[in-house]
């Protein structure tokens, strides 16, 4: 996984707690660095910071989406994404990459900009690489525990070849010209048969957890 620091806005809100906090980010990373939301989606809120001066901007913004913050170092990497759907039993997809216009995939270059990226299916790594994203996708997805859908996102080290694992979005984009269901399409599966499959999926968690007791009754049987 890339390295991370977070940071509470109770931190950052308090002089004393943050000077210790900043001294101890100064220590783990050297900018450039990209501030985020803890609990966000789309780039909302996400800055790329050059300096340390810049810092306590992106972190005030970071914070207006949410009560905590991620601090990560930049990674000179190229952004690749890998589908992966199930329950019990897990199935990934060939790998994706985007190409960036911007300094980075930002909100902008996702919504508004439509020459903001290029989305290259599939991506262009070796059979050798695609399988390892493959690999540590689907057992990031068994880790975390989770059912259903997600697509996991990586960076590919440019410097050094390493694979950082970025995040689970267990949201993913989902029209048909998302790049969830394209690369689940570039696999074999079909929108039209995802659908299905995503129903049936919803339909076997909804089995398991019907078994679940949610009230505990005494021996009289009232609640």
């Amino acid at each position: 996984m890339s390295p991370l620091f977070r940071v509470d806005g109770d931190e950052f809100s308090s002089s004393d707690l943050w000077d210790e906090k900043l001294k101890q980010l100064k220590d783990s990373f050297t900018p450039p660095l990209f501030i985020k939301p803890v609990r966000a989606g789309s780039s909302v809120g996400v800055s790329r910071v050059e300096g340390w001066d810049a810092l306590n901007t992106a972190l005030e913004d970071a914070l207006r989406y949410d009560t905590a913050a991620l601090v990560e170092p930049a990674v000179n990497g190229r952004e690749i994404e890998c589908s992966v759907i199930g329950n019990f039993h897990t199935r990934s997809f060939p790998p994706g990459e985007i190409l960036p216009s911007h300094s980075f995939y930002d909100y902008e270059a996702k919504y508004i900009d439509p020459d903001g990226a290029a989305l290259l299916l599939p991506a262009d790594i070796d059979d050798e690489t695609a399988a390892e994203v493959r690999r540590i996708a689907e057992e990031a997805y068994r880790t975390a525990g989770v059912e259903g859908m997600a697509r996991v996102d990586f960076f590919l080290d440019r410097d050094r070849g390493g694979i950082f694992l970025n995040e689970i979005n267990t949201i993913p984009g989902f029209t048909s010209i998302s790049m969830f269901p394209r690369m689940c399409e570039a696999g074999g599966l079909p929108y039209s048969e995802l659908i299905r499959e995503m129903i049936e999926l919803g339909r076997e968690r909804f089995e398991k957890r019907s078994r679940c007791v949610y009230s505990i009754m005494n021996p009289g049987g009232s609640a």
